[in-house]
């Protein structure tokens, strides 16, 4: 005698697999969730870290760049920043240089209707770095604060938005390679810092590693 099975229906199983693989995916999405949440202050210390780093690079281009642009132009190009704040800017040190370029220009303009000079360009750190003051912790003499003279403004790209800015003493780029001996320090709002140095004797610009600030100098105790 032959036994029936009973064969259950196609959207039964269907319904009940639906269901099972809905919680599959729920389980999943809160394994991913927890792991996010333990992992998480991790991967945002890291990326605050390549932050800090990446402003760093920057700067340090900018400092590269200055060597080289005075060894190329043969004449002195000077390296400013602003304490406790975001700007810095690369320019001609030398104001006569720049007075005999605007006169060149001006002539070309007469003659061909076009010209004009090549104006600086002032840089900006992210928003959540900025450069140390009032120290370089290289160094426990405080840095001495400067507005730039009318003629160095009018060498800067929107300049007259720059005349209440308080600039860094300069850090020279001689067109024998040579500088004058100087550091830039850039922090986050984390009190990580990097500094970078630049060597008077041959301009080599060195970048430290990534360090807190002491408690004593605004960091944190931990």
């Amino acid at each position: 005698m032959h036994q029936h099975r009973r064969v259950q229906p196609v959207d039964d199983l269907r319904g009940r697999r639906s269901a099972f693989t809905v919680l599959e995916l729920i389980l999943v999405l809160a394994v991913i969730v927890a792991i996010a949440g333990i992992s998480w202050p991790r991967m945002s210390g890291f990326l605050k870290r390549e932050s800090v780093m990446g402003n760093v690079e920057q700067v340090r281009q900018v400092l590269d760049h200055a060597r080289v642009q005075a060894v190329e132009d043969g004449i002195t190009y000077q390296f400013r920043f602003e304490p406790n704040g975001r700007k810095y800017v690369l320019l001609p040190y030398d104001l006569q240089v720049h007075t005999d370029e605007q006169a060149s220009a001006s002539q070309t303009l007469q003659e061909t209707g076009s010209g004009g000079i090549k104006q600086a360009i002032t840089h900006e750190l992210s928003e959540d770095c900025q450069f140390y003051m009032p120290t370089t912790l290289i160094s426990d003499q405080p840095m001495i604060l400067e507005r730039l003279p009318e003629a160095w403004l009018n060498m800067v790209q929107n300049g007259v938005q720059h005349r209440d800015v308080s600039w860094s003493a300069p850090i020279l780029f001689y067109a024998d390679g040579s500088a004058t001996t100087g550091a830039v320090t850039v922090v986050d709002e984390d009190k990580r810092y990097i500094s970078v140095s630049v060597r008077g004797l041959t301009g080599a610009v060195v970048t430290s590693r990534i360090s807190q600030l002491p408690e004593q100098f605004g960091g944190s105790s931990n």
